[in-house]
């Protein structure tokens, strides 16, 4: 049984990353926490009642799509969004949080500012899976996951990965960014330790020359691969999805991905 939090303003694009999120785990038995965390805000409109009373509305809209396999529970607290999301993590034990996010990029809406950039930023236990608002879901038949082979994995920080790629067989495709010919000691180790850790799951080894980033070198790989359903990181304090955040082309927003981003938590 997975339990998945959806957070939501019930706002278009929120509806979006939680049909995704019903879609993606149609086949699983899956409990859904709909979590609106009631921040009083004095140019807002609106009570805490009428936010109850839109909670119980979703939960029908959501509920008349007859998935046996599918509970939805409401979650109503007077908090930060990001105040809400944590505490429902903890309390609920949640498996994936999934949220929208706003413009054409997943990544331009983390880098640029959000809630969902501070749900990254500060939420460490749990897979974040950010929607982007306009996306048209469709199964995830290759799942790029970029490694720069510096970071031991650990299978629990693969196990959720392994878990979304399991949903519809996906293939995961890892791909290295090289700036070297050669891969140094410590790569070639943890890149064997990640084949092992991979054996019972389907995937491939990606090697591409770096262009004039590594966000620049990942568009043209989505370009390529057509069937990318989804782009995966682990988050880690001092490697390469940091070196991701620090590069101006990103935050100049010319990475424009059109999937899903999945952002794995450290096993610290």
């Amino acid at each position: 049984m997975y339990k998945i939090l959806l957070p939501t303003d019930f706002s278009e694009i929120a509806q979006n990353a939680i049909e995704y999120a019903a879609y993606l785990f149609e086949r699983e038995p899956c409990t859904f926490y709909l979590l609106h965390a009631y921040y009083i805000v004095p140019s807002e409109t609106g009570t805490k009642v009428d936010a109850g009373n839109a909670l119980e509305l979703l939960q029908k809209r959501l509920e008349a799509m007859k998935n046996a396999k599918h509970t939805f529970e409401n979650v109503l607290l007077t908090d930060t969004a990001l105040g809400g999301i944590e505490k429902t993590i903890a309390e609920k034990e949640i498996d994936y949080v999934f949220m929208g996010t706003k413009g054409s990029s997943a990544l331009k809406e983390i880098f640029m500012g959000s809630v969902t950039t501070s749900v990254i930023k500060y939420i460490d236990n749990c897979p974040i899976i950010a929607v982007p608002g306009e996306y048209d879901y469709d199964i995830p038949d290759d799942i790029l996951f970029a490694s720069d082979y510096k970071h031991a994995f650990t299978p629990l920080e693969l196990t959720p990965l392994i878990k979304i790629s399991s949903l519809w067989d996906s293939i995961i495709n890892i791909v290295y960014i090289n700036s070297k010919n050669e891969l140094e000691n410590i790569q070639k180790s943890n890149k064997e330790l990640l084949q092992n850790h991979l054996n019972d799951t389907k995937h491939r080894f990606i090697q591409v020359k770096k262009k004039n980033s590594v966000s620049s070198t990942l568009k043209d790989l989505e370009k390529q691969y057509k069937n990318i359903g989804m782009v995966t990181f682990l988050k880690t304090k001092h490697g390469f999805f940091e070196k991701m955040v620090r590069e101006p082309i990103i935050k100049n927003m010319t990475f424009m991905t059109r999937v899903p981003l999945l952002v794995l938590p450290e096993n610290q």
